[in-house]
């Protein structure tokens, strides 16, 4: 998702071609898989992008993860409903401005790298 993201910007802003924005991920693609990466394990809040489940065609839209490790002292999670909750809900897309399916928010308890989250 980021790659797209990335790609897009960089040739409509900035004027890169394609090769050179690859060459340039796949440069760093090393550092982000020995420091980036393993540090989700360990964090207290982890945000993640990733492409939408609402429609397998869309290659725009984004569904994103807001996970928060529970139980960590000095820390003040923030809920979406109330502590503990799980919750889905889908609007009625004929008040959206987006077209069907439109969004969906949920509210759930996980396991993530074996600690319990909210997300």
């Amino acid at each position: 998702v980021k790659l797209n993201w990335k790609i897009q910007r960089d040739m409509e802003e900035r004027g890169h071609s394609l090769e050179s924005i690859m060459a340039s991920i796949e440069a760093r693609k090393p550092d982000f898989d020995a420091y980036i990466e393993p540090q989700k394990e360990f964090s207290d809040y982890v945000i993640e992008v990733l492409p939408t489940d609402l429609d397998k065609e869309d290659k725009k839209t984004l569904k994103v993860r807001a996970i928060q490790k529970k139980g960590i002292a000095d820390f003040n999670p923030t809920y979406l409903f109330d502590e503990g909750s799980e919750v889905t809900w889908t609007p009625s897309a004929d008040k959206l401005s987006s077209p069907a399916p439109g969004m969906k928010l949920k509210y759930t308890q996980e396991q993530y790298f074996g600690n319990d989250v909210a997300v």
